[in-house]
């Protein structure tokens, strides 16, 4: 007799990417590692460019050679009048709010659980409570509170007030997804 196979997981067209995809891996507020990747806010005249990821060309940043003597200088541009970063949990955050592609979950069974050999791409929420190690993160050891393996925690400002906003928005126009 054949063997059941797992089914691939996909998104359901009955939630939105936000609600989906709201379980960060690092739990909030982020580990002092993930400072270049930290968000940022700015004072408008002082950004000149800005790419998707990371990458921010500021008037800081941006110093003529004329002004290096033709080398490259390493400046801090953290100056609190023209930048300063995010409070994760008070002002904003981003989330990765992307598709995993359903053929990464395919091996979630083997790969989903306490100790596994390797990273589990399928987000399965750890209570608020549940405490994180970023030397752990990626050795599948978190935790809920029934024993069982969770992997990634949900940012409750987004349940509890900026989905019921989507929400109600989306139900406006029709479409409810």
């Amino acid at each position: 007799m054949a063997k059941d196979h797992n089914q691939c997981l996909t998104k359901s067209d009955a939630k939105t990417y936000l609600e989906t995809y709201n379980c960060e891996y690092i739990k909030t507020p982020k580990p002092e590692r993930f400072a270049r990747a930290m968000k940022q806010l700015y004072r408008p005249d002082f950004v000149l460019s800005h790419f998707v990821h990371y990458s921010t060309v500021t008037t800081d940043l941006a110093t003529e050679k004329q002004h290096t003597k033709g080398a490259f200088v390493k400046l801090m541009t953290t100056n609190e009048k023209t930048e300063r970063f995010v409070d994760e949990k008070e002002e904003g955050v981003l989330i990765h709010a992307k598709t995993t592609v359903p053929a990464e979950t395919f091996s979630r069974e083997t790969m989903c659980k306490l100790n596994a050999p390797s990273h589990c791409l399928v987000g399965i929420p750890c209570p608020d409570d549940a405490p994180f190690s970023d030397a752990l993160h990626k050795k599948n050891v978190f935790r809920d509170e029934k024993g069982d393996f969770c992997n990634c925690w949900m940012n409750r400002k987004v349940v509890d007030y900026w989905l019921p906003k989507l929400t109600a928005a989306l139900s406006k126009i029709g479409s409810g997804t």
